[in-house]
């Protein structure tokens, strides 16, 4: 999938270092991703209307005014926090299925590792995804939803690939699937599932149905 956002993200991710170098951050950028785990914690905690850039700046040890160096303002904030989930999880996922071919394997990978970055993401994805679009701010919600299709995409392309019966509404597939595996992430226990293991149940549910055979 060749698009802007993901090019970008793939540039920003290898940037100028050798094979194997950390990229090394600099003061600037250092902050500017404290200001966003800090605001993932207090979003989740406080939800956006509730949670300041007062409050923001205090948990980051920060000076209010130095908060507006980095972000001219809370929406800008939110969509850099939506914008970093996102963009993680789109190359999780495009990294993931690149060497598979067989199109279920494809679509398998590409669950386990969209379940598999919600959880080490879950914190700013709770505030995320129980935040449908429409209730995001207008200056990022058309960002947002630009972001959220791109990534949907991937899903689409790989529902494309299946061998599936003619009447089957692929739409409905895709939605379906990623609702399923989107909303494990608050229900997910550790000691009784895996990504895996949700991933799996899920396809074979939609592969096979449920009814009891006649």
């Amino acid at each position: 999938m060749a698009s802007a956002t993901l090019a970008k993200a793939k540039k920003a991710k290898s940037g100028n270092k050798m094979p194997g170098e950390k990229q090394k951050l600099t003061k600037g950028e250092q902050a500017r991703e404290r200001i966003i785990s800090v605001a993932e914690a207090l979003f989740n905690k406080q939800g956006f209307d509730g949670a300041s850039m007062r409050d923001i700046a205090a948990a980051a040890e920060m000076q209010p005014a130095s908060m507006y160096y980095h972000f001219d303002s809370k929406e800008e904030l939110l969509w850099a926090v939506w914008e970093k989930g996102g963009v993680e999880l789109l190359n999780r996922v495009t990294d993931a299925i690149a060497l598979k071919t067989d199109p279920w394997q494809r679509m398998e990978t590409a669950c386990i590792a969209h379940i598999t970055g919600l959880l080490d993401w879950r914190r700013a994805n709770q505030v995320l995804f129980v935040m449908p679009p429409w209730h995001y701010p207008e200056s990022i919600k058309a960002r947002v939803i630009s972001l959220r299709d791109e990534y949907e995409k991937i899903f689409t392309d790989l529902i494309e690939e299946l061998p599936l019966r003619p009447k089957v509404d692929k739409r409905y597939l895709r939605l379906t699937l990623i609702g399923a595996l989107s909303w494990s992430l608050f229900w997910y226990k550790k000691d009784r599932d895996t990504p895996a293991s949700i991933a799996k149940q899920i396809l074979v549910m939609l592969r096979t149905g449920v009814d009891k055979p006649a």
